[in-house]
């Protein structure tokens, strides 16, 4: 079935065809070979490197980290 944009979102699984979000994923994935980090002040929200135990900005300890 195609959408209003013209494209099958569908999984047709009975013949292996993948629905766009599926396609989607895998070239996303594929292109995201390493994983970005990002620490972050839990308090004011600075940046802030790997190895910082307090914040230079504020002094919060506690730090949070993504992975992208």
């Amino acid at each position: 079935m195609l959408s209003e944009a013209g494209i099958n979102n569908q999984c047709d699984t009975s013949t292996g065809r993948m629905g766009l979000v599926e396609t989607l994923r895998g070239i996303i994935g594929t292109r995201m070979s390493t994983i970005s980090t990002l620490y972050e002040c839990r308090h004011c929200g600075t940046t802030l490197s790997e190895d910082a135990e307090t914040c230079p900005t504020c002094g919060e300890e506690e730090v949070a980290c993504y992975q992208f």
